[in-house]
């Protein structure tokens, strides 16, 4: 049986470290007007490169959940979304 759970993290710390030089080669194609996200990406990615497998699986998981959380939160505030509209109407009656 094949179990798909959006909110656990699959990835190896190695495809971590990798999506993480893909994200860096990007920017570095435009060194000045990204530096500040090329600076940040090189942090993260030595923080991924010394931390733990066990350690990362369970903090990016949270990432994962958190982002989805904060997706659907940014689509609600979408004021001009008639489905949101719904959405939030039924939020305030919880």
């Amino acid at each position: 049986m094949i179990e798909l759970n959006p909110d656990k993290l699959n990835l190896t710390k190695a495809d971590l470290v990798k999506f993480l030089d893909t994200c860096l080669d990007e920017w570095k194609k435009n060194k000045r007007a990204n530096f500040k996200f090329i600076v940040a990406g090189s942090i993260m990615r030595a923080q991924v490169s010394i931390t733990s497998e066990e350690v990362l699986k369970e903090i990016w998981g949270k990432i994962i959940q958190w982002f989805y959380d904060l997706n659907y939160n940014n689509a609600k505030a979408d004021k001009t979304d008639k489905f949101f509209e719904t959405i939030r109407k039924l939020d305030k009656n919880d």
